[in-house]
C-alpha cells in the first residue's frame, strides 16, 4: 500500500470492535493527529475478550486469563503510562495436574516429579524419537510433537492436553505458530535434572508478568478508552451489514458511516457475512476455531496452601472438562471481599467451534473436576458462580491456515477492509494482548504512513524478542 499521508486530512475510518486491537488503532490515530475515526463496539463494555467483570458482591472476573507481558516497547511504556503503580509483578509458576502429583512446567524439562513408570516412558520416548519422516520438517503437529519430544511425553501429556484444549486432530494442526509457545527440548538437560533432582522452570515470554492491582485486565482497557474522546466511541452499537462498493457501514441503532477504511476486530466468519462476498465467506468459513467456556467459582475458604505458589495449572486428565485452572485470587486480592475467608478459580473448557455453544452442565462439571483433581477447598462448595461462554476462544491453526488467509485478507483489503487481531487476523501466535495492540497501531500506521505491518505478517520477527 502506497502511503496515504496527502491525503489524510480526508480520511475517514471506521473501527469495529473496542476490544486491545481497535482501541490501539484509535489511540495510534490519535497520537498520528488523525481524528476523523469513530470505534463501534456491540457490546456495553470495552476489552472485548480481555475485559473484566466486577460484580456487587465484590468479585471480580476475567474471561480466561491474559496477563501482561510485551514483546514491544511500545506497550510496555503504554501499560505503565494507563496504570503508573497499578500492577503486581509475579514470577510465573505454572504446573502441570497430573497423576495426583503437580509437574513444573515447562514439563518436559520437569518429568522427575512423575510418577516412575510414567517418568521411565517419557525419558525413553526421548532417547528413541525419530526426526520427521526422510529428514524434512515436521508436516503437522502432531510429527513436531513425537519428533521433538517422543512417545512418552506425547502420550502422557502433550497429546492429550492439545487435544483438550484445540479440539482439533493433531494431524489437522500446522507448526507455523509453535515460536516461543512451546519449548524444545535438550535431551542431556532432561537427564540432568533427574539425575540431581533439578527444576527448570524459567523459561518462555511470560516468565514473568504483570497483573493489575484492582479491576482485573478490564482496568488496562477502561484506561485506554478513556484516553480516546467519548464521543469517538460508540458501544452497545454493533455492525449490522456492509455495503462494500459504496464504502457503508450500517449499525444496530439504524445509523450508517461513510468510510474511507474500516479496520475491524471482528471474526472473519462474521465480516465476511457481512460484507455479503461469497468467495471471501466460504474461504473464512474453513477457518476453525474454538468456543471456550469461562467458569469462574467462589469458595468461602482461603486458598489451599498447595496452590499458594501456583500462578496457573494446565489439565490434561480426563478427570476435569477444563483443560486450565487458575488460582485467580492469588493474582490479585481485589478479586475477592477478603483474600483471607475466600478464594476464586478461573477454569477454561474448550469445545469445537461448530458444536453447539450452550453446555448447561458446564458449571456443575467444572465444580466436579475441580474436585477430582483435589485442587479445590476441602469439604468446601463455591458460594458464587461466574460463567460466560465465548463464541471464538482461540483461532485453530490448522495446516491451510496460511493458504486460507493469502486468499482471505488481500480479498478483503481489495475492499477497504483490513482486518486485524485475534479474530481479524486469525494467527494464534499473535493473539496475545500486546499483540492485538500492536495489529491495531501497526495498521493505523500503514493507512497513515504506509509502514509494514510486522506483527501480522511476519510473527518470527515479532517473537523473537523485544521490538
Amino acid at each position: 500500500m502506497q502511503s496515504l499521508a496527502v491525503f489524510i486530512a480526508a480520511m475517514r475510518i471506521v473501527i469495529i470492535g473496542a476490544g486491545p486491537c481497535g482501541l490501539g488503532a484509535a489511540l495510534r490515530l490519535q497520537e498520528l493527529g488523525v481524528h476523523d475515526f469513530t470505534v463501534y463496539e456491540a457490546h456495553n463494555y470495552v476489552g472485548g475478550l480481555a475485559t473484566s467483570f466486577e460484580e456487587p458482591a465484590g468479585f471480580t472476573w476475567d474471561l480466561g486469563i491474559h496477563v501482561a507481558h510485551s514483546h514491544y516497547a511500545y506497550i510496555d511504556r503504554l501499560m505503565q503510562d494507563l496504570l503508573p503503580d497499578g500492577y503486581f509483578h509475579h514470577v510465573r509458576k505454572s504446573w502441570v495436574r497430573l497423576y495426583d502429583t503437580f509437574v513444573p512446567y515447562p514439563f518436559q524439562y520437569n518429568i522427575r516429579h512423575l510418577p516412575r513408570h510414567a517418568l521411565e516412558e517419557c525419558l525413553q520416548g526421548l532417547i528413541d524419537r525419530k526426526p520427521a519422516h526422510a529428514g524434512r520438517a515436521p508436516a503437522n503437529f502432531n510429527e513436531w510433537i513425537l519428533a521433538g519430544f517422543g512417545n512418552g511425553i506425547a502420550r502422557h501429556f502433550m497429546a492429550p492436553y492439545n487435544r483438550k484444549i484445540w479440539r482439533t486432530d493433531l494431524d489437522r494442526m500446522g507448526t507455523q505458530w509453535i515460536g516461543d509457545r512451546v519449548p524444545p527440548v535438550d535431551v542431556e538437560r532432561v537427564q540432568r535434572n533427574v539425575a540431581q533432582g533439578l527444576d527448570d522452570v524459567s523459561w518462555g515470554p511470560n516468565a514473568t508478568f504483570q497483573f493489575p492491582k484492582h479491576g482485573g485486565t478490564g482496568a488496562i482497557w477502561n484506561a485506554l478508552a478513556s484516553r480516546i474522546p467519548t464521543d469517538k466511541i460508540r458501544r452497545s452499537t454493533a455492525l449490522v451489514s456492509l455495503d462494500a462498493p459504496k464504502r457503508i457501514a450500517r449499525f444496530s441503532d439504524g445509523t450508517s458511516d461513510a468510510y474511507d477504511w474500516i479496520i475491524s476486530t471482528i471474526p472473519l466468519p462474521h465480516l465476511t457475512r457481512l460484507v455479503g462476498d461469497k468467495g471471501l465467506h466460504a474461504l473464512a468459513r474453513q477457518l476453525r476455531s474454538t468456543h471456550v467456556d469461562i467458569v469462574g467459582l467462589a469458595f468461602p475458604a482461603p486458598l489451599p496452601e498447595q496452590l499458594r505458589d501456583k500462578t496457573w495449572l494446565y489439565c490434561p486428565e480426563d478427570r476435569a472438562g477444563f483443560y486450565r485452572a487458575t488460582p485467580f485470587s492469588l493474582l490479585s486480592p481485589d478479586h475477592v471481599p477478603d483474600v483471607e475467608r475466600w478464594c476464586t478459580f478461573v477454569c477454561e473448557t474448550s469445545t469445537e467451534g461448530s458444536a453447539p455453544l450452550q453446555h448447561p452442565s458446564v458449571v456443575r462439571d467444572t465444580i466436579d473436576g475441580l474436585h477430582a483433581l483435589g485442587l479445590s477447598p476441602r469439604d468446601t462448595l463455591p458460594a458464587h458462580t461466574f460463567h460466560r461462554a465465548l463464541e471464538f476462544g482461540y483461532p485453530v491453526p490448522t495446516v491451510d491456515r496460511d493458504h486460507i488467509l493469502s486468499k482471505l485478507l488481500p480479498g478483503l483489503e481489495g475492499l477497504n477492509i483490513l482486518s486485524r487481531g485475534r479474530f481479524g487476523g486469525w494467527k494464534y501466535e499473535v493473539s496475545n494482548m500486546d499483540h492485538s495492540v500492536m495489529q491495531g497501531v501497526e495498521a493505523a500506521e500503514r493507512l497513515v504512513a504506509g509502514t509494514p505491518e510486522i506483527t501480522l505478517f511476519d510473527p518470527a520477527a515479532v517473537n523473537a524478542g523485544k521490538r
